[in-house]
């Protein structure tokens, strides 16, 4: 089963009975603090169909955590919204926005899509190096990973 197999991954998008679902497994972020690593990592080791290029690695594992991920950090998007969250590794929720009152829709500015991609800030010329470098080591991966990051925009435009 090859989760990056174009033809299956078309079919799914366009909901015409793909065989098999994509999809990609991961352990959340804050299961890294809560749960015993030693027994996470034996349980990615047991299980190489959800996690088949995991490498053990040594020594504690520290995750990364997005912005809209930080307890005790409340995080204001480009929209105007504030996010927070009550524990590391949970994408937070929306406890302020900028709306409160359509008393302020008239001095509301939306985000600049020069500059994000609605919900973080990003550099599109640096993306794009990125995405043309990765082309030329590895072509067809990266054109399936791009239907990836077009698929959400194709399926809301083609149920709409």
């Amino acid at each position: 089963m090859n989760v990056f197999s174009r033809k299956n991954y078309l079919k799914t998008i366009r909901f015409e009975n793909p065989d098999f679902i994509p999809m990609f497994f991961h352990i959340n972020a804050a299961c890294w603090h809560h749960y015993d690593q030693e027994a996470l990592k034996d349980l990615m080791e047991e299980h190489k169909l959800l996690f088949p290029d995991y490498q053990r690695p040594e020594g504690e594992f520290v995750p990364g955590y997005g912005l809209d991920q930080r307890k005790d950090a409340p995080y204001t998007d480009p929209w105007g919204c504030v996010w927070e969250t009550a524990d590391d590794g949970i994408t937070g929720s929306v406890h302020q926005h900028p709306l409160e009152s359509w008393d302020n829709f008239e001095n509301y500015k939306a985000p600049d899509p020069e500059k994000t991609n609605g919900m973080f800030a990003v550099d599109w010329n640096e993306l794009k190096k990125g995405i043309e470098e990765a082309k030329k080591m590895t072509p067809s991966l990266i054109a399936d990973c791009r239907m990836v990051i077009l698929s959400f925009a194709y399926r809301t435009f083609a149920v709409m």
